[in-house]
């Protein structure tokens, strides 16, 4: 009896607050709109395009996984709470940073213009990447950003100020960081300096490519998406509509009485007083010899 009953209480309970509303009309029924944006920052240095042969494979299969990547990103209600929007845009670089596509929802654009990219060669700047990626990033009070970094981790030059100092800067403008390596031949530490923690989330030996194969690295295109899915959801996920406002509280008691302060700082000289009255007649004096 008394489980059936407990039962019964723990269904109303459930479903009760799906239908509340609360004063303003919000109804939990409602999904909170939570947008993501993620922006892809892709090594085309020398350090890149030169490990295989012929010289452009490896950027190529970059291009590759990130034209897959963003395919799987579907607009969704996730967890039936919250309302998942996607917006992409990227970049690429070497010893120069060149933006190949401003922030957008259309994913069909977006394609075309990654198709366009070629190896630029020379030097490797990431620091100047990742300064140009947090400018170019939206604030997103109501969602989330990430970037998702395909690079080997290492650098030629800092004249950004260096890697680590641009990826902490990202981090302080609430921007995300996922390393993806773009083959073995990696410089572990320096993708470790990009990756947001904790590396099991952000680093986790992300790469393009299947170990041992020319295939795109499906499994990390999941595992990404799946992160920044999850870690949206506890940012957008909020049950506005079972806040009530209060009444206002009672008048708190009188505070103590203050301290007695410093002596003040001396003033400044007065101005000169003005001239006395004559002084009262002064007695006779004594009489002379």
């Amino acid at each position: 009896m008394f489980s059936q009953a407990f039962l019964a209480v723990l269904l109303c309970t459930t479903v009760v607050p799906l239908n509340a509303q609360n004063d303003e009309g919000i109804s939990c029924a409602d999904k909170t709109e939570c947008p993501i944006t993620v922006y892809f920052v892709i090594d085309t240095s020398e350090s890149i395009a030169l490990q295989t042969d012929p010289i452009e494979s490896l950027v190529n299969h970059s291009k590759k996984f990130v034209a897959q990547f963003v395919n799987k990103l579907a607009n969704e209600v996730y967890q039936q709470q919250v309302s998942i929007n996607w917006q992409i845009g990227g970049l690429h670089f070497s010893d120069i940073v060149v933006i190949f596509s401003s922030i957008t929802q259309d994913k069909v654009l977006f394609n075309d213009r990654l198709a366009k990219i070629r190896y630029i060669g020379r030097g490797t700047f990431t620091d100047c990447a990742l300064s140009n990626m947090t400018a170019q990033m939206p604030l997103n009070p109501q969602g989330t950003n990430y970037a998702i970094v395909i690079t080997d981790g290492h650098v030629t030059g800092s004249p950004c100020g260096g890697m680590k100092q641009q990826a902490d800067r990202a981090r302080d403008a609430e921007i995300k960081l996922f390393a993806v390596a773009p083959s073995q031949k990696i410089y572990e530490q320096g993708l470790q300096e990009i990756a947001s923690l904790p590396h099991e989330l952000f680093r986790n030996n992300y790469a393009t490519l299947k170990k041992g194969s020319v295939d795109e690295d499906t499994e990390t295109m999941d595992k990404i998406i799946q992160v920044m899915k999850h870690d949206a959801f506890a940012k957008c996920y909020k049950m506005s509509c079972l806040e009530i406002q209060g009444p206002r509280g009672p008048k708190g008691f009188q505070g103590q009485k203050g301290a007695k302060g410093n002596m003040g700082i001396p003033g400044f000289l007065g101005q000169k007083g003005r001239q006395g009255d004559p002084g009262i007649e002064g007695p006779i004096g004594h009489p002379g010899p």
